[in-house]
């Protein structure tokens, strides 16, 4: 009985950790789809470029704009993962075979590549801002 009821304390422990990294990855995916948004208001409002005009583009804002998306991807993916890790954990005997058991064990590659991605679109962007101005 003492072995289930730590185990069950485990789960509630794991279940608080993994929905405070589920809502992390959220808020970078929500912010990676306002840089999407920032990135072209940026160049039509301050750097005052018509509406009608074509986007001038350099690799640097392509490279941000592809590192936003991925973001975006890495992050639901994180989230479908986590929560599939926890599924895994409450003992729930659902299984996909199709899927990579050692993500569903191990999310955290989703996560890493989450942020790696938003921070290098940031600095991306940044650079491409900066040669513009």
């Amino acid at each position: 009985m003492d072995t289930t009821k730590r185990e069950s304390n485990m789960f509630e422990t794991e279940y608080k950790v993994m929905g405070v990294f589920i809502e992390n990855a959220k808020t970078y995916v929500q912010l990676s789809a306002g840089a999407l948004l920032l990135s072209v208001t940026f160049l039509h409002e301050i750097l005052g470029i018509s509406r009608e005009a074509k986007l001038p583009t350099d690799c640097w804002l392509i490279l941000s704009w592809w590192s936003f998306l991925s973001a975006i991807v890495f992050g639901a993916l994180y989230q479908y993962f986590a929560a599939k890790f926890l599924e895994w954990k409450s003992g729930v005997p659902r299984t996909h075979p199709g899927w990579p058991q050692w993500l569903i064990r191990h999310p955290w590659p989703p996560y890493g590549a989450m942020l790696v991605a938003f921070y290098f679109g940031g600095i991306c962007f940044t650079i491409s801002a900066v040669r513009r101005l």
